[in-house]
């Protein structure tokens, strides 16, 4: 009888110091792309929170990140080149320099969250690798889905086939239960998208569990910077006016991509590889307090209003039990509903959104709109294209590949596309003569 109860005793307790480990490990995080706006609100809330940062990982703002390093004393570093080593202040942190080495990072890190904020095609290995070892990929690089968001979906398949990944497998499966979000094709708990858009969806549809299937999701766009320019002037539009956001503070890459559209381009088609539909849609709403809205059978339309700040979604990405009850954030007051103002996308002001359908139906078309975009964000950053060569030569590249069967079934297939959409905008931009003129 007492062998029993020592038994059971025993038992209990080591159950109670599983639970504290897996808590623990649940307030480690490893943020790449910490100088950034996402990876410094990120921050923010990581500090409010209480949680253990295990690594940090960022391009070439050495500066910032030796100031991080100082506050809060990660195990690992990370940075894109070695240029910047004589720079970086490393103190007693192991560090680790460009993508293969940042991926061999991410494999040596305890944590099983990893918050992706690098920005563009550079942020795909690191999206890849969290998910191969089966860790949370908490997502704020558009490119991961936009490029390769059948190969991501592929990749979860296969880890929870090697891994025999069931519902309630184990109490910290338990745990992640939590944060299950309704993503890729239906496979559980492998990303939580951070953009507002998608988490709002997320949100949306995880509050009617019970709900009849949604005709479409609706996304919600601020128009950008140049909303109320006169379309005449937009081709000729200086950085200086496309950086000046209407409603939100992001870094110039985002801005920019929100002034031309494309940015809402990326989210069409993130919304279709986490929420598998093709009945997505979007509209702009000039307050950015509206983020996305469900439309169900019925005629009920259900909608997410908040305050147009990101540490919102990242909060939930974090701490899920935590982003649930009032933290230190702003919320809206009754008069703010003033404010809302909806209204539909004018083609002519945004011509790039014409092609909204037909990234739809065929998704790999975001691998050859990507390399386009990211060869004119530089050029147009550098100050050597007008802004009206975004529409002009993007359109042209949409065109030509959609004439074309595109087969993407490995990593090296996208690269090669990717490789060849850029040299088409590159023919395209000498051809046409596209420059600061144009």
């Amino acid at each position: 009888m007492l062998y029993g109860k020592f038994t059971i005793i025993t038992n209990f307790v080591i159950l109670l110091l599983q639970l504290q480990i897996i808590l623990n490990q649940r307030r480690i995080v490893v943020i790449l792309g910490s100088t950034g706006s996402i990876g410094v609100n990120a921050l923010k809330i990581a500090k409010q929170f209480g949680m253990q940062i295990e690594a940090l990982v960022c391009g070439n703002n050495i500066s910032l990140l030796n100031n991080q390093i100082e506050q809060f004393s990660p195990r690992f570093i990370g940075i894109s080149s070695d240029k910047y080593l004589s720079k970086l202040q490393a103190r007693d942190c192991e560090v680790f320099v460009g993508s293969k080495e940042i991926c061999n990072m991410i494999h040596k890190c305890q944590s099983k969250h990893i918050l992706n904020s690098v920005i563009g095609f550079a942020g795909l290995p690191f999206s890849l690798e969290t998910l191969k070892l089966n860790k949370k990929l908490i997502l704020a690089n558009k490119e991961s889905l936009v490029i390769a968001g059948a190969l991501i979906d592929n990749v979860i398949q296969k880890t929870q086939e090697i891994n025999q990944i069931k519902p309630l497998d184990s109490l910290d499966s338990k745990l992640d239960k939590l944060d299950e979000v309704p993503n890729l094709k239906a496979t559980s708990y492998s990303i939580f998208p951070v953009d507002s858009e998608h988490f709002s969806l997320w949100y949306l549809l995880h509050s009617n569990p019970n709900q009849t299937k949604p005709d479409k999701l609706i996304i919600t766009a601020s128009g950008g910077a140049l909303r109320d320019m006169p379309i005449h002037k937009i081709k000729h539009a200086s950085l200086q006016d496309v950086l000046k956001h209407p409603t939100w503070s992001m870094g110039q890459k985002i801005t920019i991509d929100s002034a031309t559209f494309v940015n809402k381009l990326y989210e069409i088609i993130e919304s279709y590889w986490l929420f598998n539909t093709t009945d997505i849609d979007a509209i702009i709403e000039r307050s950015s307090l509206v983020h996305a809205l469900v439309e169900y059978p019925n005629g009920i339309i259900s909608a997410l209003l908040s305050p147009n700040d990101m540490r919102i979604p990242l909060a939930y990405s974090m701490n899920l039990e935590k982003a649930k009850k009032r933290f230190d954030m702003q919320t809206l007051k009754l008069q703010d509903f003033a404010r809302i103002c909806f209204q539909e996308i004018d083609i002519n002001r945004y011509p790039l959104w014409a092609y909204k359908d037909a990234l739809l139906a065929t998704p790999q078309l975001g691998i050859v709109l990507n390399a386009g975009n990211e060869i004119l964000q530089n050029l147009f950053l550098e100050g050597k294209i007008a802004f009206g060569a975004f529409s002009e030569v993007l359109a042209q590249i949409l065109e030509h590949f959609m004439k074309q069967y595109l087969s993407i079934k490995r990593l090296e297939d996208i690269l090669e596309l990717h490789k060849e959409a850029g040299k088409l905008a590159y023919f395209l931009l000498k051809t046409n003569n596209i420059n600061k003129t144009c």
